[in-house]
């Protein structure tokens, strides 16, 4: 006669396995489709920025050095999701009476001189010269001040290795009328830093560590010749450049340590009995849950990427964990319901050896989805 119970055991085991191939193929399916995707649909921008070589453009005869010099008194509303934040402070032009003829032969203002690429929200911006005009210095040269606050856009943002990244904040100032750029008057931006500080007492970000800030002379390249066959101008350019880290201690606490959490859990539950199946099959599907939740949190403070930050990583790893530990118990529930009285104990053993190899085997391979996704 055939036994109803091995028959059933041996119908959930075939089951298991689809179920596995299918996570598997699903996994594969979704690491393909987005290289797949991005071959076919993305358009790659070339980088118009360039660093500039400050020493070789003074080197030719008829360039003009005008210095450009900055004092951030603070930075605030920092807003990875918008890609934006919020500064205040000051920014300078000296330039020699060379300059000044070309300024007042094409009627350029000592404003109009340059302006800040990268700010946003104009209407919710000022700048205002400190002064009515530019005035003269004992050594001869004019000198223009502006205060600035207002809205910036940071156009390079890497968050890989969210939570713990670093970021750089740009503040950058750009020759903008065509007559002043290389091609035309020659007109370099040097940066005027001496031993004057460039961030004041209240530029700190809550959360983040300021790393270090300087000025790095760069060239712009727009592509375009604005429909009027200008040509392609380069136009020189000025950053002040602040680096930021995260907090460790602070990140691992608030998004890591509760997904250790989670995944710890669930990761415990094969150390319960394999007789209690019910309470087994309830832990990894509430853990899943638990993790999605989290996750979610997490995504709301970043804008939409193209890549997975550390932190994906390791819930994705979180996920496979789950579903891995939900089938493994569906498997031991069944082998244990389904076997004879006299072999009760024996599938038991079985059981909860198998466990303690998953158990393993999954704290290692989390450790080993760390390592690799704070490498890649």
């Amino acid at each position: 006669m055939p036994n109803p119970a091995k028959n059933w055991l041996a119908i959930t085991r075939r089951r298991g396995l689809w179920i596995s191939a299918f996570v598997v193929a699903l996994v594969l399916l979704v690491s393909n489709l987005d290289g797949s995707l991005a071959s076919a649909t993305e358009q790659t921008l070339p980088q118009r920025f360039e660093p500039a070589n400050t020493a070789e453009l003074l080197s030719k005869a008829n360039a003009i050095p005008v210095k450009v010099g900055a004092y951030i008194e603070n930075y605030h509303d920092l807003s990875l999701q918008g890609r934006r934040f919020v500064a205040e402070g000051y920014y300078w032009l000296e330039w020699p009476d060379s300059l000044e003829e070309i300024l007042d032969a094409n009627e350029i203002a000592p404003g109009d001189i340059v302006e800040i690429t990268n700010q946003i929200d104009e209407w919710d911006s000022k700048i205002r010269s400190v002064t009515p005009g530019a005035r003269k210095l004992p050594n001869g040269n004019n000198y223009y001040q502006v205060r600035f606050s207002g809205n910036f856009y940071i156009p390079d943002l890497n968050l890989k290795l969210s939570p713990f990244e670093s970021l750089t904040l740009p503040l950058i100032i750009e020759v903008q009328d065509d007559q002043l750029a290389l091609q035309n008057s020659n007109v370099v931006l040097v940066g005027d830093q001496g031993k004057d500080q460039l961030l004041g007492s209240y530029s700190e970000i809550d959360g983040y560590k300021i790393s270090s800030t300087a000025l790095e002379p760069m060239v712009h390249s727009y592509g375009t010749s604005w429909g009027q066959d200008k040509g392609n101008l380069t136009y020189p350019a000025i950053q002040v450049v602040t680096k930021l880290r995260s907090s460790g201690f602070s990140s691992f606490l608030t998004w890591v340590f509760p997904l250790l959490i989670v995944v710890g859990i669930v990761l415990l539950a094969p150390s319960v009995a394999g007789e209690l199946g019910d309470i087994r099959l309830a832990i990894p599907s509430t853990g899943m849950l638990t993790l999605i939740f989290l996750q979610q949190t997490y995504d709301s403070t970043l804008p939409p990427l193209d890549y997975l930050t550390f932190l994906d990583w390791l819930y994705a790893a979180g996920y496979l964990i789950s579903i891995a530990t939900f089938l493994l118990f569906v498997w031991g529930t069944n082998a244990y319901q389904g076997a004879d009285e006299d072999q009760k104990i024996t599938t038991l053993t079985r059981i909860n050896k198998v466990d303690t190899i998953f158990q393993l085997g999954s704290v290692i391979s989390m450790a080993v989805v760390a390592s690799l996704a704070w490498k890649a």
